[in-house]
């Protein structure tokens, strides 16, 4: 037994020294790093690829061609580098220098004095955005002094679709000191080149992983001429079916400004719920919002429409009528005014409405009227100036007009038939009274009659549209599918059209029912027409099915493949696109937004192979 102990001692002295002699020699082939440290290199016509191993092996020279950070890299990988949406012309160096914010003036000495409070706002956010790109601490600190130069040659403060956006951005570097100059026609053109310049700028942090030293990098050199191809470049919000929180709205106007989006259309108020607050009419929030902390009080709504023009976007209201209007609506009969809506909550639905709940206004009680120019009125003073306005207009479902008796005493007594045509001549006749209160609303304070604008329906069908709408005052939102023959229709008849097609450019498609989702190079490759009449188009947000928990992720990054193609409407692939993209994720992940994932990570990190 004793002998047999032994040999097992031995034993287990002899590997104990064979694996001490494995783990020696590990340790010499092993770094001392063990976290991941990867480096990425910009190969031509590719894109932006990590390198084979951690940390490459290479000779000096071969070396200083990588980036320690995925994000520097796009910066100044390709033509265009890491600018969404892409710009007319761009020259780019690929070189960069270590800035720090402390050390970054803007001179505003060219422009005029009635826009220099506006223009002082924008560049604030332009310098907070720089911030966030290290989490809002940049600890590197260099003293490289940057100038930003911006000239705008008007005193234009409104915002509208005649506005010029267009603007030039040059970055020189020349010793220890960056000049940036913007020159423009507006403060809106000088805006977007500020967002420009933003994005040739990136946090210098080793794969996103070292939050305790970051520093900023700048593109060295740059020369870009820049404008948009389409007017209105829009983004459609509906917080009717679901409350959207205002902080919510706010974040996604801060992603409607990274992509250069100048309209913010709000839909506002639906069947569902009424949360606009209108002091002239309180019984629309008090009937119609979900609780007393989900409605958007007049303060608020200011304070928004002024948080979006700092951002160069456009708040258009949408009071969605004569359809779509119940709850808010219901309380005219314990007020004495009668039926101001009809068929509000009715059950069973189907035949009047196009979902529950049910409702539409009442066109034959005057009393409705009144209250409509009461909101009118209060629309008009919160919104800039020149207003627009969204009247809403589609889906009337005429089951519903023809329940109501008030309803079908009054069409006879104007000699209407209780036919299609004539609930045709009925709804014609509303929105053209409705375009009259507002005419005399913004007559009041002054200003020539504006246009507003419609959703397309059954009353602006190419056969029947010049019968009931002035194309000189109704700008018709197209939401028709692609293969619908409407869009070419009204431009031939001289209308002016929004174009938003639901089967690719509605973001709730592919949540319910039979619809089905668009991923972001769906949208991307969507072509509009090139024609005057064409004012742009929108992509839309629908909440039946999505509330502000999911809200960023079905928004972003795919309302920006529609940005892109408004902006610029490039003939490049979306494959090409791609790398920008994920440059601009995530951009709007350090400025606060949630975006969805577009690739696995590994594919985002080795550019062009997962095509």
């Amino acid at each position: 037994m004793a002998l047999h102990r032994l040999l097992a001692l031995m034993t287990t002295m002899h590997l104990a020294g064979v694996l001490c002699n494995v783990e020696s020699t590990f340790d010499e082939i092993t770094p001392q790093i063990y976290e991941p440290s990867w480096m990425y290199k910009c190969v031509p016509d590719e894109g932006c690829q990590r390198s084979e191993h951690p940390r490459p092996t290479l000779s000096d020279n071969s070396t200083s061609a990588f980036f320690d950070s995925l994000d520097v890299c796009r910066i100044v990988c390709g033509r265009f580098g890491g600018i969404w949406p892409k710009p007319v012309t761009a020259a780019l160096s690929s070189q960069t220098v270590k800035i720090h914010p402390n050390y970054l003036r803007y001179d505003l000495l060219n422009v005029p004095a009635e826009t220099r409070e506006l223009l002082v706002e924008m560049t604030q956010v332009i310098s907070n955005n720089l911030l966030a790109e290290c989490g809002g601490h940049v600890t590197e600190v260099v003293d490289t002094q940057v100038v930003v130069i911006i000239v705008v040659k008007t005193a234009i403060t409104s915002l509208n679709w005649n506005t010029d956006e267009q603007y030039m951005l040059d970055v020189q570097t020349r010793g220890g000191e960056v000049s940036v100059h913007i020159e423009a026609e507006t403060i809106y053109g000088a805006r977007h080149g500020l967002e420009t310049f933003s994005q040739l700028i990136s946090s210098d942090k080793r794969d996103f992983s070292d939050v305790e030293h970051c520093g900023l990098v700048l593109v060295s050199g740059a020369k870009i001429r820049d404008r948009p191809i389409y007017k209105h470049r829009g983004l459609v919000l509906d917080t009717s079916r679901h409350f959207i929180p205002m902080v919510d709205i706010k974040r996604t106007i801060d992603g409607m400004a990274t992509t250069k989006m100048n309209v913010f259309h709000w839909h506002a108020t639906d069947s569902h719920s009424f949360p606009l607050e209108a002091s002239r009419v309180p019984q629309f929030t008090r009937y119609g919002a979900y609780s007393g902390s989900e409605m958007y009080t007049t303060e608020e709504i200011r304070e928004l429409i002024h948080y979006a023009k700092v951002r160069g976007i456009r708040v258009v209201i949408e009071i969605d009528a004569p359809a779509h209007s119940g709850n808010g609506w219901q309380w005219g009969r314990e007020y004495g005014l009668g039926d101001l809506a009809v068929c509000v909550n009715a059950y069973p639905w189907r035949h009047l409405c196009i979902e529950p709940p049910c409702g539409q206004l009442n066109p034959a009680n005057p009393n409705m009227y009144r209250v409509l120019r009461n909101l009118y009125q209060d629309v008009a003073d919160l919104l800039n100036s020149p207003p627009l306005l969204h009247m809403g207009g589609d889906e009337v479902y005429f089951g519903c007009w023809n329940s109501s008796q008030e309803i079908i005493s009054y069409m006879k007594d104007q000699g209407y038939d209780t036919t299609e045509e004539g609930f045709m001549k009925l709804w014609g006749e509303f929105h053209n009274k409705a375009l009259q209160i507002w005419d005399e609303e913004i007559s009041a304070k002054g200003l020539d009659p504006q246009p507003v604008m419609l959703w397309s329906s059954q009353l602006t069908q190419a056969q029947r549209i010049s019968q009931h709408l002035d194309k000189e005052r109704y700008i018709i939102e197209v939401w028709e599918p692609l293969n619908s023959p409407l869009l070419t229709q009204l431009l031939r008849l001289g209308y002016r059209t929004v174009s938003v097609p639901k089967d690719i450019w509605y973001l709730d498609h592919g949540f319910w029912g039979r619809t089905v989702y668009s991923n972001w190079r769906r949208m991307y490759a969507h072509t509009l027409p090139r024609d005057e009449g064409v004012l742009g188009g929108e992509v839309a947000m629908w909440t039946e099915y999505c509330d502000a928990q999911a809200l960023d992720t079905r928004v972003w990054p795919r309302a920006a493949a529609v940005a892109e193609r408004l902006w610029s409407d490039p003939t490049s692939t979306v494959y090409s696109a791609e790398p920008r993209l994920q440059r601009l994720r995530t951009r709007l992940i350090a400025r606060g937004l949630r975006p969805d994932a577009m690739s696995p990570a590994w594919c985002s990190q080795h550019d062009s192979k997962c095509l």
